[in-house]
């Protein structure tokens, strides 16, 4: 079961369409035999995959590269390149920072001094209260 499908032809064309049918040759009869030979022969002359394979790993260039590109790739997976910020230089701009009270140390040190004093003159309020 077909579905007819309508023609935009006109009647004039199709007889011209049908006379140019009529006038040409009938195609010739493929030569299979031929054909099969001419495949044969193309197929032997390039090979097979692993032939071919054979070939590209016989040179050393390729492989140079390969191994090369395998290595980058450990070391990159093995390795991964981290960025981690340097502390040592971020303490010496604070040092830096407060370079004027290290320089006078032994003032700050008689500061931490008079407030242990102070700790310890009011050592005895304390003891006075809890007794």
């Amino acid at each position: 079961m077909t579905v007819e499908r309508p023609d935009d032809l006109t009647a004039a064309e199709r007889e011209l369409l049908e006379r140019a049918v009529g006038a040409s040759p009938p195609p010739p009869e493929p030569r299979w035999g031929e054909y099969r030979a001419q495949l044969r022969s193309r197929l032997e002359a390039r090979g097979s995959m692993g032939t071919r394979l054979r070939r590209w790993w016989a040179r050393p260039a390729p492989i140079a590269l390969s191994l090369g590109l395998a290595t980058a790739l450990l070391l990159f997976t093995l390795h991964p390149v981290e960025r981690r910020p340097d502390f040592a230089s971020l303490d010496e701009a604070m040092l830096g920072a407060r370079l004027d009270l290290l320089e006078n140390y032994h003032v700050v040190e008689r500061l931490d001094l008079l407030e242990n004093f102070e700790v310890i003159r009011r050592l005895d309020d304390v003891a006075s209260r809890e007794g």
